[in-house]
C-alpha cells in the first residue's frame, strides 16, 4: 500500500478519539472548522478532526493532521521519544523519486476556464481573514538556472476562481527560484500539492541545500520512492498519490494585497504586496479529501519544528561533540525559542554552541544551554536548571539589532531583533548533586508492580 494520506487516515482511525475524531454533522469551513479545533485545545486534545460534511461543498477535509509528536512519530513509524533522531537519519538516506503514467491524482483534470478554486472547501480560520485560504499547500517548483526542484509549505489567498495571492518568505528557495524567473522577465511554474502523507509533508519542510532535489528528501523520509506523474499544462512533476494538485504559474513583477493571516506566532500578519498565482489546471482523485492546516495553532508550530530541530542539531553537534539533545519548544512557538542540552568539556563551548544554533536558524532569539542531566522536552527540567545554575548577570549573553523573523510581532521591522542566550549549566566543581535515588533501584522498580 502507498504511503500517502488515505494509508494514514486508517492508520488514525485505529488510534481512537485522542488522535482521530470524524465529524459527521454539517459544519461550515468558514469559521466554525476552527472554532471546534479550539474546543479542543482548551481542553488540550489536539486531534486530526476529519469533517464530513462541509456547508456548500461535496468534498470532505481533514486538518490538524500534524498536531502532536506522537503522531509525526507514528507517520516515521517510531516512538515519540526517537523522532528526531529518526528525522535526522531518513533526512540523510535520500531515494530518488519514480516516474510513473497512470496516477490517482489524474482521475478528474480541469483546465482552462473549468478551473473553479471555489469548488475545494478552502477554510477561513480567523476574524481577521478577508478571504478564505490554501494552509496546507505544497509548492513544487523548478528553479530556471540549475533545473533542481525545490518543494515548500506557502500560504495562498483566494482572490478569484483561478487566481491566489501568495507569500514567498524572503530568503528562502523559492523565493530565489521564483527571482531567477523574475529577472529574466518569465513567470516561474508551479504545482501546489494537497493532500499527502505526514512523512511527505514533514520532508518538505527540511532545511535541505538549494542544490538538492527534496524529492528525494520526501523519499527518504517515506522510506520509498516518491511516485511522480507529469503535469498537465506545467513543465513538473507532482505526486501521483495525492489528492489535488493545482498547476499555475507565479507571475513576473506583480504584486496585490495579500493579508490579514493567523501566523504561527499566534497573531495575525497584516496587508501587504505580495505574489500572484494564475491557476492554469486543477487534477485531483474523483472523491478527494482537501486537506488544512490549522494556522497559528499547534499543528502550524510542531510540524516545522522537528526539521528545525534536525538542522540546529546537525550544526551544534558538528562544533560540541557532547550535544545530547535540541529542542524548539510550543512556548517558543516552535521557532523563536531552543533548549539544547550537552556535557561540555569547557565553559566556552556553552557560546559556541548558542553560536552555532543561532546561525542555522535566523527565526530564533532566545537560546538555554543545560547541562545533559536536563530532559529538554521536559521544560519543568528547564526552568528547574535556569532557577538553580544560572545569574542574570553573569550568565546571559545579548547580541542587538540581529535578523529574525518578520512574523515576531516584538520585532523592528524587517523582523531586526535582539538574540539572547542563557548558560543555566554547572559551573565549576564541587557544587550540589541532584536529589536521586540509586540507579539500579529506579530501574528496578516499576510501578505497575506496586499499583493497581
Amino acid at each position: 500500500m502507498p504511503k500517502d494520506l488515505r494509508s494514514f487516515i486508517k492508520q488514525l482511525e485505529l488510534q481512537g478519539p485522542d488522535e482521530w475524531i470524524r465529524i459527521k454533522k454539517k459544519v461550515s469551513p468558514k469559521y466554525e472548522a476552527t472554532a471546534i479545533l479550539f474546543k479542543l485545545e482548551e481542553q488540550a486534545r489536539y486531534p486530526a478532526v476529519y469533517f464530513e460534511q462541509l456547508e456548500g461543498f461535496s468534498t470532505p477535509a481533514v486538518t490538524n493532521v500534524h498536531a502532536t509528536r506522537k503522531r509525526l512519530a507514528l507517520a516515521l513509524e517510531v516512538e515519540e521519544g526517537g523522532l528526531v533522531e529518526e528525522y535526522k537519519k531518513r533526512e540523510s538516506n535520500r531515494i530518488r523519486p519514480e516516474p510513473v503514467r497512470g496516477a490517482p491524482v489524474k482521475e478528474v483534470v480541469h483546465s482552462g476556464a473549468d478551473v473553479d478554486l471555489n469548488s475545494l472547501p478552502l477554510f477561513t480560520h480567523f476574524d481577521i481573514n478577508t478571504a478564505p485560504y490554501i494552509t496546507a499547500g505544497i509548492v513544487v517548483a523548478r528553479d530556471p538556472l540549475s533545473g533542481v526542484r525545490n518543494l515548500s509549505f506557502n500560504r495562498g489567498m483566494l482572490v478569484r476562481k483561478n487566481r491566489l495571492h501568495m507569500h514567498l518568505a524572503p530568503g528562502m528557495h523559492l523565493s530565489r527560484c521564483y527571482r531567477n524567473a523574475e529577472e529574466r522577465d518569465k513567470p516561474l511554474e508551479i504545482a501546489i500539492v494537497l493532500g499527502v502523507h505526514p512523512a511527505f509533508s514533514i520532508g518538505a519542510l527540511a532545511l535541505a541545500p538549494f542544490d538538492v532535489d527534496e524529492y528525494d528528501v520526501i523519499g527518504g523520509m517515506l522510506g520509498e520512492p516518491v511516485p511522480l506523474v507529469k503535469c498537465e499544462t506545467v513543465d513538473l512533476e507532482v505526486p501521483a498519490n495525492a489528492e489535488i494538485v493545482l498547476e499555475g504559474k507565479i507571475l513576473p513583477h506583480v504584486r496585490e494585497d495579500e493579508g490579514p493571516f493567523g501566523e504561527y506566532s499566534g497573531h495575525s500578519v497584516g496587508v501587504d504586496k505580495h505574489h500572484v498565482v494564475e491557476i492554469t489546471a486543477m487534477t485531483q482523485r474523483r472523491s478527494p479529501v482537501y486537506q488544512d492546516v490549522f494556522t497559528g495553532h499547534a499543528e502550524h508550530r510542531i510540524m516545522g519544528a522537528i526539521p528545525r530541530e534536525s538542522a540546529i542539531f546537525k550544526a551544534v553537534k558538528a562544533v560540541v561533540p557532547g550535544t545530547r539533545a535540541v529542542h524548539m519548544p510550543v512556548s517558543g512557538c516552535c521557532r523563536f525559542h531552543c533548549y539544547i542540552s550537552l556535557d561540555k568539556r569547557s565553559e566556552g563551548e556553552v557560546r559556541n554552541a548558542v553560536f552555532a544554533a543561532l546561525a542555522a536558524d535566523l527565526y530564533l532569539k532566545l537560546v538555554v544551554v543545560v547541562d545533559g542531566d536536563i530532559d529538554v522536552y521536559n521544560e519543568r527540567e528547564v526552568l528547574w536548571a535556569m532557577a538553580n545554575r544560572f545569574q542574570g548577570d553573569r550568565d546571559i549573553l545579548v547580541i542587538p539589532n540581529c535578523q529574525g523573523s518578520e512574523i515576531d510581532p516584538s520585532a523592528k521591522k524587517g523582523g531586526i531583533t535582539a538574540k539572547t542566550a542563557i548558560d543555566a549549566t554547572q559551573k565549576g566543581e564541587g557544587l550540589p548533586r541532584r536529589l536521586r535515588v540509586p540507579q539500579e533501584v529506579a530501574d528496578r522498580i516499576k510501578l505497575e508492580d506496586y499499583i493497581e
